[in-house]
């Protein structure tokens, strides 16, 4: 039975492809709710500068 140390560089392939896809996943997570709360401060500013008599 043949032991083998360490890791071969298909492994270190697969952790890296795991960890690129899990940063482009969260980079989109991130965009996509950094966008929703930035449209809903937008609009919420806008109202109530709409609501400003003078």
């Amino acid at each position: 039975m043949l032991l083998k140390k360490g890791q071969s560089t298909l492994e270190y392939v697969i952790i890296l492809a795991a960890v690129v896809g899990a940063i482009i996943l969260a980079s989109v997570f991130v965009r996509n709710n950094l966008q929703t709360g930035y449209n809903d401060l937008t609009n919420t500013v806008q109202t109530r500068a709409n609501d400003i008599t003078f």
